[in-house]
Parts: structure tokens; C-alpha cells; sequence
């Protein structure tokens, strides 16, 4: 089976460009990639539906979207209000992932601030989500991000016994830094549980007093992650879709093209057919 290697949105759309949306459009035929998963961000709420009918016009493919990373926190995190903004909101990136054709949505279910009984609550609310998702043709794919306890896969193992529905994303970046990589390699979850992959790298290092969150985010081969071994180690990965997720926007806006391509290029060379 052929992955199909796409490039994240938030590769090229940020601060310095005014999430500019316009951008992935301007950049829609890139060498390398099959397509794009659109990172949904913020600055757009306001807008969706001029967004997803842009890039529809545009012709962009998007078999992946991940939704706004800070929707889980509030479906974890916040108070009550808050909690039903949370559902509103993810309800908006679900109706946003229909819109634009995406089948699979990445999820930040938790994140390094959630406690162990935190963690559990968002993991009980999991089925409403996968309802809401579902009825939009699109399926959820909770990804490996850090977590103090349990672990990350502790958590996905945990949802996969209680949902046999469940599927997951696989992120390099932030299985080196849990030191889970190999772990996950071996687990149960690998052969049929795992359908999207993100690639990045980072430098070892973590924004001061954010715990788990690893910037800045480099390309392969700029951080401390050796991606020759862990592609040589790796068993076979079928899951159909491949992110890169390394930026290459500036402070000036600018946009290092040549490294993208680059960088697409080599996972196209390791994960097209693995």
C-alpha cells in the first residue's frame, strides 16, 4: 500500500504571514506532496466558511485536517461554559473538515497540563466525539501528544480497549521526547490502530515553563532525532497518510521553499512504500 506524503499547512501559514489562508492556494501544486493537512487555526473561526470555499475553488486536496490544538484543553481544562464552547468549537472543525473533503482529523485529546484524573474525564467524553466526527464522514485520529501520567501510549492503549472504533496518529516528535518510539513500534497498536503519521524534529529542547512542548520545531535532520534508525527500526507502516510538519515561514514572511520540497522529497523516499 502507498502512503500518500502530504505537507501541513502550518509548514507555511503563521504570525508573519497574518495566517493568510491564501498562501496554501499561492503554493497549491508543491513539488513532493500529494496533498495538504490543513492545520485549523484560530484567526479563522471567524471565517470558515470563505476558507473551505477558497480552497475547494482552488482545487486543494486535503484527505487530513487537525483541528485547533486548544479544543481539547477546553474540553479538559476549563469550566462548564467553557467545556460547551469546547464541544461548539470541535463541532466547527468537524463541519470544517467535511467542507474541505478531509476523512481524517488529528486531535489533541490532552495536553501536559492535564492530570491523570483529567485525562481519564476526556477519555469518556471520547465517544460523543467520534459520534460528532462520524456523522461528518470524517474519522477521528487522537495523536501521541505528551502527558505526565499515563503515559501517551499508556492512553492510546487505554481508548483502543474501550473503543474498538478508536484510530490514532503516530507523531516522531513527540514520541522521542516521551522516549516511546520503540514502544510503540511493538505494541498492539501499530499494525491496525495507527492510520496517519507526523513527521518533525526538534532540538531536545522545551518552551520554558510549558512542559512537553517542544520547540523549536526543525526539519529531519536538524534535531536530535536520528530518522535513519528510526525508519530502519520501524515495522512497516500502512496507514495511508504521512505529514511533514516542519515550518519553513520566517519573521519576514518569507517562505523557504527549496528546504520544504526537501523535506518531502526525503519522507517520500523513506514512507511512500514502507
Amino acid at each position: 500500500m502507498s502512503n500518500q506524503i502530504l505537507c501541513s499547512t502550518g509548514t507555511m501559514v503563521g504570525r508573519a504571514n497574518g495566517y493568510d489562508y491564501r498562501v496554501i492556494i499561492e503554493n497549491k501544486d508543491l513539488p513532493g506532496s500529494d496533498g495538504f493537512e490543513l492545520m485549523m487555526l484560530k484567526a479563522w473561526y471567524d471565517k470558515l466558511p470563505e476558507v473551505a470555499s477558497s480552497l475547494e475553488k482552488a482545487g486543494i486536496f486535503t484527505p487530513t485536517i487537525h483541528f485547533e490544538k486548544d479544543v481539547g484543553a477546553m474540553l479538559g481544562l476549563g469550566s462548564d461554559a467553557e467545556h460547551e464552547e469546547g464541544l461548539r468549537l470541535f463541532r466547527a472543525n468537524a463541519d470544517m473538515a467535511k467542507a474541505v473533503g478531509a476523512k481524517k482529523a488529528v486531535f489533541h485529546l490532552w495536553d501536559g497540563r492535564f492530570s491523570e484524573k483529567q485525562i481519564a474525564r476526556v477519555i469518556e467524553e471520547l465517544d460523543e466525539l467520534y459520534e460528532i466526527c462520524e456523522r461528518r464522514g470524517v474519522e477521528l485520529a487522537v495523536e501521541n501528544v505528551p502527558s505526565r501520567k499515563p503515559t501517551p501510549l499508556a492512553n492510546l492503549l487505554f481508548i483502543a480497549e474501550k473503543y474498538p472504533r478508536a484510530r490514532f496518529t503516530f507523531d516522531t516528535r513527540h514520541a522521542t521526547y516521551m522516549g516511546e518510539c520503540q514502544a510503540f513500534f511493538e505494541s498492539a497498536l501499530w499494525e491496525s490502530r495507527i492510520c496517519h503519521f507526523h513527521v518533525s524534529d526538534y532540538s531536545g529542547e522545551t518552551v520554558p515553563g510549558m512542559w512537553g512542548v517542544t520547540r523549536p520545531i526543525l526539519h529531519p535532520g536538524e534535531g536530535i532525532i536520528d530518522f535513519e534508525t528510526l525508519f530502519a527500526e520501524m515495522p512497516a507502516y500502512h496507514g495511508g497518510t504521512v505529514t511533514l510538519e516542519s515550518p519553513v515561514l520566517g519573521d519576514d514572511g518569507s517562505l523557504d521553499l527549496t528546504k520544504l520540497v526537501h523535506s518531502l522529497f526525503y519522507l517520500a523516499e523513506k514512507m511512500k512504500d514502507c
